[in-house]
């Protein structure tokens, strides 16, 4: 179970908060976002949503590029 949750978390095998915070935040969203729609039976604006699970992401796969760009990551 151990390797298998390592490679879907993780493209070099060590964790990755960016891909474990956003499979969180994707989760909660996706509970929030059919609470609202179950009790208006609307759907609401997703796009700051979006952009907060997207930064999740991006902010550590940026911090991992200037790692390796600084040669202190391989």
């Amino acid at each position: 179970m151990k390797p298998f949750l390592q490679q879907l978390f993780s493209e070099t095998g060590q964790a990755s908060f960016s891909r474990v915070g956003s499979f969180i935040a994707l989760g909660c969203a996706c509970a929030w976002v059919s609470r609202i729609v179950w009790k208006t039976s609307a759907l609401p604006a997703l796009d700051g949503l979006t952009v907060f699970i997207a930064t999740l992401y991006g902010l550590g796969k940026a911090g991992e590029t200037v790692q390796r760009v600084l040669g202190k990551k391989e």
